[in-house]
């Protein structure tokens, strides 16, 4: 199955760390990189100051930037051995992007850069192509190290899980990608409990009935673990999730994070609410999709996988 991946850029240095993972997307079967540059059209903007024709003029020349900046860029997706496509359009960006990614198996977004800026299109732009987008998105997020990126190697795969049948959807994509690449498998569940509820004191919640929630996290992450097979290291982590996976990245650093986008709440935000928005903006890339997307390109290879 011929696999197609869009990576936007913008000129700058910044979003071009997405190439860094072009041989991850080798690795996984891709065969074409669809380049996708955005004019912001300042149509809607004008105020009568200027004429439509000097609007269209620069809107010529923006065309232009973009269409040669593409094909200079595209010299880098041959040498990766991927087969490179163009596309330069004029708009809305975030609309122009989710149109630019209908028929692709993966959107590739990197909002990490050396300027300290701590959030690129992660806050308008990418935060609105990973809510809408019809298909899986890495987000190459602001703090993910250079280094990781120089070298990059999926050698750890981590995938959150909170319980629920939508956050095991990411299992199979992140088998599928273990088993291409020879990496590990982390599986990780937090029970949400606060240290005033370990306080005996407190007596907010009895030592058995936490020795029994307990008891019920570490025996789902077996099961899932069982299921999976290979190499699977699970994890009980205790406390607000997202601070909880952030502190386990740093004691136990994963080079992927696979999750999707609908927890237990069903809110349609980035994977799992605020617990994905964290995810986002820590040391790993993110991987996430939508657990109702259709099975379709990358997650019909991986689903596939899964029964065979």
């Amino acid at each position: 199955m011929a696999l197609t991946a869009l990576v936007p850029l913008d000129g700058t240095k910044l979003s071009e760390s997405a190439f860094a993972l072009l041989p991850l997307l080798k690795a996984l079967g891709f065969e074409t990189v669809r380049l996708a540059g955005v004019w912001e059209s300042a149509w809607d903007e004008r105020d009568g100051g200027a004429a439509d024709a000097d609007l269209q003029e620069a809107e010529e020349k923006g065309r232009s930037f973009l269409s040669a900046y593409l094909d200079r860029q595209a010299e880098r997706v041959r040498a990766a051995g991927l087969q490179p496509e163009t596309r330069v359009r004029v708009g809305r960006p975030a609309d122009e992007l989710l149109d630019a990614a209908v028929g692709v198996d993966l959107v590739l977004i990197a909002t990490h850069g050396r300027s300290g800026i701590a959030r690129w299109w992660l806050g308008s732009v990418a935060d609105e192509v990973v809510r809408e987008a019809k298909c899986p998105v890495l987000v190459i997020g602001p703090n993910v190290p250079e280094a990781s990126l120089s070298a990059f190697a999926v050698k750890r795969v981590l995938v959150p899980l909170d319980g629920s049948e939508q956050a095991e959807a990411a299992l199979p994509l992140a088998t599928w990608i273990a088993d291409l690449t020879g990496a590990e498998i982390d599986i990780a569940r937090c029970l949400s409990l606060t240290a005033v509820a370990y306080d005996p004191g407190m007596a907010v919640y009895s030592a058995e009935l936490i020795t029994s929630m307990e008891d019920a996290v570490k025996a789902y992450l077996s099961e899932v673990a069982g299921r999976l097979g290979g190499k699977v290291h699970a994890e009980m982590l205790i406390g607000a999730p997202g601070q909880q996976l952030l502190e386990y990245l740093d004691k136990r650093p994963a080079d992927l994070v696979v999750m999707t986008s609908h927890g237990r709440t069903g809110v349609r935000r980035v994977a799992l609410g605020s617990v994905a928005d964290r995810m986002l903006h820590g040391p790993a890339p993110v991987l996430v999709f939508r657990a109702t997307d259709s099975a379709g390109g990358l997650l019909a290879a991986a689903r596939e996988r899964g029964r065979a």
